[in-house]
């Protein structure tokens, strides 16, 4: 239970994030746009699980768990760094699409590419997948182990679309005088699923 609660919280933060950061922009994120984040971000993680599922009846136990406690290590370390590479994207802007998946990462407000102050069923289908590579590799990592696949789907469903509504107006009250770094969190977390496994 308390692996599903730290993983369930980890694959949230980034979505939480990326809502702030859009609600600080003065960008409105319709209930149909949160929907679809959150939806695509449980169809990353479903699918990967299941994937994972698949490789767990090929390999033994053990390799499976050494390779899950080297996802989440890695993806925890890439998180605890996340700030510094955003600097890194911050210094060559100018030369990044403003739909690029490694841009909208770290920038969720950069998702509203026509300027329209709101985020179209369209561009939150583009934000969603750009924030569901981390889906992706905890959802393999998760894989490899135990999991009741419906009821993390249902909790992680849940959850971001929660996180999404709750960060974009939380953005939205303190405006831009928020600068939120929110990845050494989710990098904390995702280590101490690591060793929990």
């Amino acid at each position: 239970m308390l692996k599903n609660i730290l993983l369930i919280g980890a694959l949230c933060i980034d979505g939480f994030a990326a809502a702030v950061g859009i609600g600080s922009a003065g960008i409105k994120i319709p209930f149909r746009s949160a929907v679809i984040i959150s939806l695509i971000g449980t169809l990353f993680l479903s699918c990967s699980v299941a994937f994972a599922g698949v490789i767990s009846l090929v390999l033994p136990l053990g390799s499976c768990r050494v390779i899950s406690f080297l996802l989440l290590i890695f993806l925890g370390i890439f998180n605890l760094f996340q700030n510094y590479f955003k600097s890194l994207l911050n210094r060559r802007k100018r030369e990044t699409a403003p739909n690029d998946p490694v841009r909208l990462f770290f920038d969720g407000a950069a998702a509203d590419t026509d300027n329209s102050k709101s985020i179209s069923c369209r561009e939150a289908l583009a934000l969603s997948v750009a924030l569901s590579a981390d889906s992706l590799v905890m959802g393999i990592s998760a894989g490899l182990g135990e999991i009741d696949l419906p009821v993390l789907a249902a909790g992680v469903f849940a959850a971001g679309l929660l996180s999404v509504l709750i960060g974009w107006r939380i953005g939205r009250k303190l405006a831009s005088a928020l600068n939120i770094n929110l990845g050494w969190l989710c990098g904390a977390v995702l280590i101490i699923l690591a060793f929990l496994k």
